[in-house]
């Protein structure tokens, strides 16, 4: 072995004074082994990275989602809102109305009382009126399972 291959050899191994033999082949494949492990290490770095990456876009594009379902959220109960005191008013309204109806109703009875004239008297409205159950659909189940056929 040549001298320069025995101190390259030596220095490696830890050992100070000692020939190792076969020294170089040991020295190439740790050497090797060093190359490969630090490639496996920027490799696992670059995934690392690319799925930190990943990440990041998907919570702006979820927070971009909330913030998009947030506003949403917001215009319609906004929605509600107006609905809810528009309603408010109606009820109020028909509450009004139906006490003007009944104010003249009892105004037309007298009338019908003390003249003998028989007045046409409009009871309230009908009970069955969908317009004051808005909550129950007009017409029965079986009536709109059916009506598709008619389409055809």
């Amino acid at each position: 072995m040549s001298s320069s291959s025995m101190s390259r050899s030596a220095g490696s191994d830890g050992d100070s004074g000692g020939v190792v033999v076969a020294g170089a082949g040991a020295e190439h494949r740790r050497e090797k082994r060093r190359l490969s492990n630090r490639e496996s290490a920027r490799r696992s770095r670059l995934r690392k990275q690319q799925h930190l990456d990943e990440l990041v876009q998907e919570v702006a594009r979820l927070q971009a989602d909330n913030a998009r379902i947030a506003a949403r959220a917001g215009d319609i109960a906004g929605q509600y809102v107006r609905v809810e005191q528009e309603n408010t008013v109606l009820r109020a309204r028909a509450a009004e109305l139906g006490d003007r109806l009944r104010s003249v109703n009892e105004v037309l009875r007298v009338v019908e009382d003390f003249s003998g004239v028989a007045m046409d008297i409009q009871e309230e409205g009908p009970p069955d009126d969908p317009l004051l159950r808005p909550w129950q659909i007009p017409c029965p189940a079986a009536a709109i399972a059916g009506a598709h056929l008619l389409q055809y």
